[in-house]
């Protein structure tokens, strides 16, 4: 007899083998971190079991008190963390809320952005053509690591052609993210992509000729195993102009600003209608940057001399870029270009205004700065803040993370340093503090083969004239913006070389102070007037205050200016220290101490008013056999703005919604009245 299970039975069997598959999971991509900005960052994994997805988070490793979950059932596993701290670095662990993947460890850790703007150290490191899964990849990946030591990499960005052959699902997975020597860096350093030729195989499978699109697909098409494993800000998440596609994005990071453009909208049948939405997005992004330093890099280069020579014919993708881009990028005098492609390391001197082929480059006009770019060797690239102001650019091809070629002519006019053959394998790594950034070009073999500086001469100072009491010593700094932390400050007329100088009346004059930042260069000298204070004095009669002098007035209370007091005398109400100074200066005249009459003397006993001056809630004692008693409070024109009956000892106003200035509270019951004065400072 065959007995037959009962439902409960097959309830028990079914959960035992999902909590079983659930168990057996494994992680068989990433986690890999996308988009981070200063309170976000998105976390990414693929696993063989569909789970829901759990991530744990803190600051600290031993202790991660946060929880995000995303319910349903998925392999490829996708959750932001939000109301992160900025410039803070976190721990994590993946999983599901049965189970987790990961266990917490400096291997499972991000840093989120600091504040857009904030100038702070910030190292970046480009990688182009690499995902070929081969020793020269892991090479080049492994010396930036030695390189870079414990100094943090604050950007990691791909030059395109990130997983050959044809950039399809499995060729990521088998020569990207799971490649022995090359994969542990993801779990720890987010990475910012640009797609190139080979990944479009696949998202132009169907509308390829020689690797380039023969027809204009709309963005929205734009399918592939590119944009389903990348995820970037095509919102404006981390900084810049939405561009509402994935294919093209832009970012803040310090005080440098990143465009990730994609040099494969172009079409073959010329109609440049990608090229041109992405460009009217690029000029209205470069129109809103105010950082210091602009980036640009995408995939296919406008000047090369290496395995792609973009003075052939064929190469049209390199000279449509070149063409079409460049001109504008250069309209907003862009810094730094850097593409792949080219599978070679080229880098070009400062140059501007060259969008023909290499035989139409004219030095004379378009060449801006034709020595190596080295710092110590006091040669580097010298650019001012303006945008409008054509100062230059340098381009840079690094196509050799994983890929080489040895034949090429590396002959370009505009490059200065070129490098490729079969041990010519590198990276591209960039120092940017402040108003200098440096760029390298890191052999695999660990050593620095190239180098170069663009400093900027974005410094404004700000130093206005002063007026010195006679008696006082004024300290004298200058307001700076912009430059580098290494200024020499020279005092020229006031003998000093401090960033601050302390003068009296005694240094009434004209003079000139000569600030120069030693990075960039840049000297400004400023002039400006020291004038003699008018001295205020005061004396006390008849329950008034009386100031001296003709320059007009300005009373203070305990140091504090009394709003709306402003004539040569007052009656001071209130318990504290006057002092009145002119407008034209900030000389204060001697203190008066004033206290009120004792308590036996007012027509209320304990009739008090405090704070005073207020910034809003002002308390009201009476003495409890005085009430009730009315109160109305006026303006200095006689308006009454406020009243009411007092009933407690103590009463507390709100008086916030009324203007800062002076005020009276009158306090009546039957034939009693008294009247004191109240400040607002609100």
């Amino acid at each position: 007899m065959v007995k037959i299970p009962t439902m409960k039975t097959v309830l028990i069997i079914v959960c035992v083998f999902v909590l079983t598959q659930i168990s057996a999971q494994t992680i068989l991509r990433g986690p890999y971190l996308q988009t981070p900005n200063e309170n976000s960052i998105i976390i990414k994994w693929r696993t063989d079991v569909a789970t829901d997805s759990k991530v744990t988070y803190g600051t600290d490793v031993n202790n991660l008190t946060e929880t995000t979950v995303l319910p349903g059932s998925r392999t490829d596993h996708t959750i932001q963390l939000t109301g992160l701290d900025d410039y803070r670095s976190y721990f994590y662990s993946v999983g599901n809320t049965t189970n987790m993947l990961t266990t917490p460890s400096s291997d499972y850790s991000f840093k989120t952005n600091p504040i857009p703007g904030t100038k702070i150290p910030i190292r970046a490191w480009a990688i182009g053509d690499f995902g070929k899964g081969n020793t020269q990849q892991v090479e080049v990946k492994q010396s930036y690591v030695n390189y870079t030591d414990t100094t943090h990499t604050d950007v990691w960005f791909w030059l395109g052609d990130n997983a050959y052959a044809d950039g399809k699902d499995h060729e990521y997975d088998e020569k990207v993210f799971a490649v022995a020597g090359f994969s542990d860096i993801f779990s720890k350093q987010p990475f910012w992509p640009t797609p190139g030729n080979h990944d479009y195989n696949e998202v132009w499978e169907q509308s390829t000729l020689l690797g380039i699109p023969y027809s204009n697909i709309p963005f929205s098409q734009h399918e592939g195993p590119y944009y389903e494993i990348v995820d970037v800000p095509e919102q404006g998440e981390a900084g810049g102009v939405p561009s509402d596609y994935e294919l093209f994005y832009s970012f803040d990071y310090g005080n440098v600003h990143f465009l990730s453009l994609n040099s494969e909208v172009y079409d073959f049948t010329q109609t440049y209608d990608g090229i041109n939405q992405m460009k009217a997005w690029i000029e209205q992004d470069l129109i809103q940057n105010e950082q210091t330093f602009t980036v640009a890099y995408f995939h296919q280069p406008p000047y090369s001399k290496g395995s792609h020579d973009s003075d052939d014919i064929y190469e049209r993708v390199m000279i449509a870029m070149r063409e079409k881009v460049i001109p504008l990028l250069e309209e907003y005098d862009i810094d730094l270009v850097v593409c792949g492609h080219s599978h070679v390391f080229e880098r070009s001197h400062l140059i501007h205004g060259h969008y023909g082929n290499s035989g139409s480059f004219d030095p004379s006009t378009m060449l801006k700065d034709g020595s190596n770019g080295n710092f110590t060797q006091g040669n580097a690239y010298v650019k001012d803040d303006e945008p409008s102001t054509a100062d230059g650019t340098v381009y840079v091809v690094c196509g050799n993370s994983g890929s080489k070629t040895s034949s090429s002519t590396l002959d370009h006019p505009i490059m200065h340093y070129s490098a490729g053959g079969d041990t010519e394998v590198g990276s591209f790594v960039m120092d940017i503090y402040r108003n200098r950034l440096d760029g390298k070009y890191l052999h695999a073999s660990g050593q620095i083969l190239d180098e170069f500086t663009i400093v900027k001469q974005d410094m404004k100072v700000e130093l206005e004239d002063i007026s010195v009491c006679t008696g006082d010593n004024v300290i004298l700094s200058p307001l700076i913006s912009g430059g580098s932390d290494d200024l020499s400050y020279n005092w020229s007329t006031l003998g000093s070389t401090n960033a601050s100088v302390t003068v009296s009346s005694q240094d009434i004059g004209t003079h000139t102070l000569i600030i120069t930042d030693n990075v960039s260069g840049q000297v400004e000298n400023l002039t400006f007037e020291i004038t003699q204070g008018t001295n205020m004095s005061l004396s006390f009669s008849n329950d008034t205050l009386w100031a001296t002098g003709n320059n007009g007035y300005q009373w203070y209370l305990d140091g504090v200016i009394i709003s709306g007091e402003t004539n040569d005398y007052i009656i001071p109400t209130v318990a504290g220290d006057y002092t009145v100074s002119a407008l034209d200066s900030t000389c204060q005249s001697n203190s008066y101490s004033y206290e009120p009459l004792g308590i036996e003397a007012y027509a209320f006993k304990d009739f008090a008013i405090y704070p005073n001056p207020s910034k809003g809630e002002v308390n009201i004692s009476l003495n409890e056999t005085e009430l009730p008693a009315g109160y109305e409070i006026t303006d200095v024109s006689g308006k009454t703005v406020r009243n009411g009956r007092l009933t407690k000892k103590q009463t507390v106003l709100d008086l916030s919604s009324l203007p800062s200035g002076t005020y009276m509270i009158t306090v009546s019951q039957q034939q009693k009245s008294q009247t004191l004065k109240i400040v607002l400072n609100n």
